[in-house]
């Protein structure tokens, strides 16, 4: 098996994410959704102080008032009620938050693949086996050492705040509650911060490791451009859009959607077009000869696309590809690295590149 080196493709990408595989971080949500059930449990005090103050006084008024056995039922639907009522806004904002934030980082998805039936699943030797990936030790070593540091951070807190809190047992209970109040929103405060900070270098990490795991062959990225290519909707939509372009702007619409102009420099001009996100490989938007090649280098100009100068890549392109179909593949590693030279580039000035 070859050495993967390659990015992963687009449709790689996709295929991967209607699978439910992407980059995600289990600590970015949790460390959000720890901060904001603290934040609202101390926000709503008032209000679950009276709820449970009321409920506790109603408790011990229904035993004293009548006999246990008609009290407790009694007792046990109100308690229900109470939980009900103090924990639903609670986990309502808490849910809420954690959703907001798996949607800002992976973007909406659904995958039904997810939910498909696999006998594989239930194989207890690949089970045992994915227990003991280097991932899941990273993440049990990481997990054990965040509960530690988060321990640590309390125990700081604490110990720093312990004359305080000492104290604050002689002081009225209104005076109390403001130290202990004090108390917790520090711990608060500085245990969810390290879990951000946590959380952060976990998502950055998180995100190269899914990288690396999509990383393909370059035969299979290369298998993969021709299985595009003779895909017939994607062939059927090269060739609307290219009669579109044809009959509304011609070459200059071409030229304008390209990322290069590849020529002979002068009989010979072929625009190439390539999205990223989109495309399964580089593919002509417009090419001429002669005069229409010298119109297809002015189109460049004004609208700013970078002229490539190489003989070579002109002629194989003019001979083999036509307009909205994909480049040669034996084209494909000189025509990346020429793309990967006009992304360095300063768009807002004309340049040209020569082949070497």
């Amino acid at each position: 098996m070859g050495e993967k080196t390659e990015k992963a493709t687009p449709k790689k990408l996709r295929d991967a994410r209607n699978k439910g595989q992407v980059a995600k971080s289990q600590d970015l949500p949790s460390a959000f959704t720890f901060i904001v059930s603290i934040w609202v449990t101390l926000a709503a005090s008032k209000f679950l102080f009276d709820h449970l103050g009321s409920f506790t006084v109603m408790t011990f008024h229904q035993i004293a008032k009548g006999s246990l056995d008609t009290a407790i039922p009694d007792l046990y639907i109100q308690g229900l009620t109470e939980i009900f009522i103090t924990s639903i806004p609670i986990l309502g904002m808490v849910s809420v938050i954690g959703v907001l934030i798996n949607f800002l980082v992976v973007g909406p998805m659904f995958a039904l693949e997810v939910f498909k039936f696999d006998i594989k699943k239930f194989d207890p030797i690949s089970n045992l086996k994915s227990k003991f990936k280097l991932k899941t030790l990273v993440e049990l070593l990481k997990s054990v050492l965040k509960i530690s540091i988060a321990c640590y951070i309390v125990y700081d807190v604490m110990w720093k705040s312990l004359p305080v809190l000492i104290r604050a047992v002689s002081l009225p209970i209104d005076a109390s509650l403001m130290v202990f109040y004090a108390f917790l929103m520090e711990v608060v405060i500085k245990v969810g911060l390290f879990f951000i900070i946590i959380a952060v270098a976990d998502f950055i990490y998180q995100k190269k490791t899914f990288a690396s795991e999509m990383k393909m062959e370059k035969f299979e990225v290369k298998q993969e451009y021709k299985n595009s290519e003779g895909d017939p909707q994607i062939k059927s939509k090269r060739k609307q859009i290219a009669q579109e372009i044809a009959y509304q702007e011609g070459p200059r619409g071409g030229v304008k959607r390209a990322q290069a102009v590849v020529t002979n420099p002068t009989h010979l001009a072929i625009a190439i077009g390539y999205k990223k996100d989109y495309d399964a490989a580089p593919f002509v938007l417009a090419k001429g000869e002669d005069a229409l090649a010298e119109r297809i280098i002015k189109y460049a100009e004004e609208f700013n696309v970078p002229v490539v100068r190489n003989i070579k890549l002109a002629h194989k392109l003019w001979e083999e590809a036509d307009v909205y179909e994909f480049v040669p593949e034996d084209t494909y590693e000189l025509i990346a690295e020429i793309l990967r030279w006009i992304s360095s580039l300063n768009t807002d000035t004309q340049h040209e590149y020569t082949e070497r």
